[in-house]
């Protein structure tokens, strides 16, 4: 894990494989930051923005959606 703490390019392909299987292989990682053993930030994920955790030692991956798109259900009205 200490080398997870000294490269940017490192804590980034980390994170991205988890991500890209949870997420799909669009999934890009928006802000990451470190807070002792878990990395936490946000992504982009096609059609919703999503947070997440990533434990460094165990390598498990926790989003949660904070922004969803949605298509429109409300019909014009002219």
């Amino acid at each position: 894990m200490a080398v997870m703490l000294k490269s940017v390019d490192t804590l980034r392909s980390t994170v991205s494989g988890p991500l890209a299987e949870r997420c799909g292989s669009e999934a890009r990682m928006l802000t990451a930051e470190l807070h002792g053993k878990e990395v936490r930030g946000l992504a982009f994920c096609p059609g919703r923005v999503v947070r997440f955790v990533l434990d460094a030692q165990t390598q498990r991956l926790e989003t949660v959606d904070v922004l969803r798109l949605t298509k429109a259900t409300r019909q014009p009205a002219a």
